[in-house]
């Protein structure tokens, strides 16, 4: 079980105790409200509800219990472990493959192979998630940082939500974009007719930042970098997409693009690729950054694009 104090200050007095913790341990508000409810947060030693109103000086702790065993199956199957030590690991996520079980998912999923690799992954309020603080789209490749424990765990979840991650990807898009760089600031969220797709026709626009810049231009595609501020549910894929340059291969926002014009050549998923992540270590507060090179069916449609341009 982890456990967390807080001394409150004059500044927070007034807020209610679920939105402060929610903030400080990077937990949903209704993960807070189930952690009061089995009793786990405490106030100058009673127990309190979510809704509590803080007070200057008060002492606020909360216990995390330790994870149930996950009832998820490890299965054996390879997987790119670029680095691992007690408290983190770092991956190079192949392509076509979900990070976690949901409706409809068949295995197996990124987590299944994380529990046969690592024994010891950490799960929030025991939940069936391990390890996983952020996600890539079953058909996006690349980096990605997995916790170990619940320190871990709370630590990265808190990086991701206050943008303290620096994400680098690459991705192959239709048409040659003119600019050599850009910013794109759109609001995004769950499209009011489509629920699988993400669009600015939400009844819940959040807040989505991308730069981006060129690395290099073919006659009818262009590779950039997308460098993602904040982290969007299919950001990347959506911002790209409304300035009129899909990524190649996506199936639900480059639909209008779906001529293949790459005649004999079979691309099964969007060619985006999570390259670099950069954060402080959990544990140790060190910069950390980490590089994974594209997978082989991006680098052989990117030379298959090279020679059709000769």
């Amino acid at each position: 079980m982890s456990n967390y104090k807080y001394i409150i200050e004059e500044i927070h007095s007034g807020l209610r105790v679920d939105i402060l913790l929610s903030n400080k341990l990077a937990l949903s508000r209704s993960s807070i409200s189930k952690l009061a409810k089995d009793n786990n947060i405490f106030c100058n030693g009673k127990n309190i509800k979510p809704s509590y109103s803080l007070k200057s000086n008060d002492i606020i702790e909360i216990f995390i219990p330790t994870p149930k065993v996950s009832p998820l199956e490890p299965i054996d199957q390879p997987l790119n472990i670029i680095y691992q030590d007690s408290d983190i690991a770092v991956i190079n996520k192949p392509p076509n493959l979900v990070v976690h079980q949901g409706a409809g998912v068949k295995l197996p999923t990124l987590v299944n192979l994380l529990l046969f690799h690592c024994k010891d992954l950490s799960g929030i309020s025991g939940e069936l998630r391990p390890g996983i603080v952020h996600r890539l789209d079953k058909e996006t490749s690349g980096v990605m940082v997995i916790a170990k424990n619940d320190k871990s765990h709370v630590n990265l979840s808190s990086q991701f939500k206050n943008r303290v991650v620096s994400k680098t990807y690459l991705a192959i898009v239709h048409g040659q974009i003119k600019q050599e760089s850009g910013n794109i600031n759109l609001e995004i969220g769950r499209d009011k007719k489509n629920r699988l797709k993400i669009s600015n026709n939400s009844s819940s626009l959040r807040e989505a930042e991308t730069n981006w810049r060129v690395i290099e231009r073919f006659k009818k595609f262009t590779l950039i970098e997308a460098y993602p501020k904040t982290g969007r549910t299919h950001q990347i894929r959506v911002h790209l997409d409304s300035i009129g340059s899909p990524i190649l291969g996506d199936k639900i926002y480059g639909s209008h693009k779906r001529v293949n014009v790459l005649k004999n050549l079979k691309i099964d998923r969007h060619m985006l690729h999570a390259k670099k992540l950069e954060f402080l270590h959990p544990v140790t507060n060190k910069n950390l950054s980490f590089t994974a090179n594209p997978q082989d069916d991006f680098d052989f449609i990117l030379s298959t694009i090279r020679r059709l341009d000769e």
